[in-house]
């Protein structure tokens, strides 16, 4: 979920990804947020709900 900055704080974000979640965790048992450590936003939608954070990492194999 991206929001625009001009959006932010008026609630799309939280709706969509709680919306998203709770159908996601019906379905398959838990959902997972990813948050990109620069977005200091995204981290107080994850609180809102009720998720919490867990370090991952990523990486790529060239070839």
């Amino acid at each position: 979920m991206a929001t625009d900055t001009a959006d932010r704080d008026r609630g799309p974000a939280g709706w969509v990804c709680r919306w998203f979640s709770g159908r996601w965790v019906a379905a398959h048992g838990r959902a997972g947020l990813m948050v990109d450590d620069h977005d200091a936003a995204a981290p107080a939608v994850q609180e809102r709900l009720g998720q919490r954070r867990l370090p991952v990492v990523v990486t790529g194999v060239a070839g």
